[in-house]
């Protein structure tokens, strides 16, 4: 699918503000199962500098700074993103974007409400020309097609993923390991373990996660507005309510107290209205999954999984094609949207609206 984001985030102050720092994850990533054609940011009012770069985990990341006073920020992200089947990266496409250090990045100064521009000379515009979607030649799919990744994958239990990262002493360190561990939003506990070990034991670790996604979504009921970002995990646990956020968040914790290494997907999902309604612009929000990483045992190959227990869909690296990826880290707090630090502003309102739209 080719699919139309739009991702307007508007923060009124009271009293102004005098100066903030942002960061932003609001670009859409390169990834086995999408292509960005074209991202525009605009921000208004004009910022002191920008910076675009990649942050630890390989995503899309922008440093906006702003010194003069504000009483109101608006960021207008607009992005076009290519899904397409699962495709394996050659090693020669993946070095220019991928691996952590890098520390390309663009820098902007004194900017206004226009879209960004640059030089097409510099390092960051070849990078982002890479992204056109003519880089889909440059996806050569390996010999493993997804049918065969995932048979693969269903020839494995959930207690051998477990024992394949149960620590050694001087065992290869293995970067998926990084998301065993507990996280500012997620604690592994053993309450987690318990809700998760009756059917994580099945056969096939694909059967028994989506199994996992499946009895998630049958125990919780999605409520808008029935917790924010600081709601913990537990109370959300017990309440049996939530939102998106919430699901993805109790499925890592379930993964992680098993022993399983996973991570918190942010993105957007095309949402499809009644039969006979007009699409309503700005109604959709943005979403969030849990993917899940399985080795092929007996290789140095393995895959992250997608899993989003809202709508109990799953799919080798995405949960389907009308999902568009922004990033990934070990919870919401890597991820989110905005974040940052203010002077002033003690009162203030945000508005979010996102728009999916498919392009025909």
């Amino acid at each position: 699918m080719r699919l139309h984001i739009t991702h307007i985030s508007h923060y009124q102050y009271q009293p102004a503000v005098e100066t903030a720092q942002h960061f932003l994850h609001i670009k859409p990533k390169r990834t086995n199962n999408q292509t960005l054609l074209n991202h525009q940011l605009k921000i208004s009012p004009t910022f002191n500098e920008l910076i675009e770069f990649l942050d630890y985990f390989g995503n899309p990341a922008h440093y906006l700074s702003l010194t003069s006073r504000h009483d109101q920020l608006k960021i207008l992200s607009e992005s076009t993103v290519q899904t397409h089947p699962f495709y394996e990266f050659t090693p020669s496409s993946m070095d220019p974007l991928w691996g952590m250090g890098n520390n390309r990045m663009q820098q902007h100064m004194g900017g206004d409400s226009s879209p960004l521009q640059s030089d097409s000379s510099s390092p960051w515009r070849q990078m982002q020309s890479m992204e056109q979607f003519s880089s889909l030649q440059q996806l050569a799919p390996l010999p493993l097609s997804e049918p065969s990744i995932t048979s693969a994958l269903n020839a494995i239990a959930a207690h051998e993923v477990k024992d394949f990262f149960t620590y050694r002493a001087s065992q290869i360190y293995h970067p998926a390991s990084e998301f065993l561990f507990d996280s500012p939003h997620i604690n592994a506990l053993k309450i987690f373990n318990d809700y998760a070990q009756p059917v994580l034991n099945a056969t096939s670790v694909l059967e028994s996660l989506n199994a996992l996604m499946h009895r998630i979504h049958t125990d919780f009921v999605y409520e808008s507005k029935s917790t924010d970002v600081n709601t913990p995990i537990l109370d959300v646990f017990h309440q049996k309510r939530g939102v998106c956020q919430d699901f993805a968040h109790i499925m890592i914790a379930c993964c992680r107290a098993f022993g399983l290494p996973a991570r918190y997907v942010s993105g957007y999902l095309l949402t499809h209205p009644p039969a006979g309604q007009a699409r309503l612009i700005g109604s959709d929000a943005s979403h969030a999954w849990a993917s899940v990483y399985l080795p092929v045992l007996g290789s140095n190959k393995g895959y992250w999984y997608d899993f989003d227990p809202t709508n109990n869909r799953s799919g080798l690296g995405s949960p389907g094609d009308d999902y568009v990826t922004l990033a990934w880290g070990r919870d919401y707090s890597d991820v989110s949207p905005v974040r940052g630090v203010i002077q002033g502003g003690n009162d203030h309102q945000v508005d979010v609206a996102v728009t999916v739209m498919p392009i025909n």
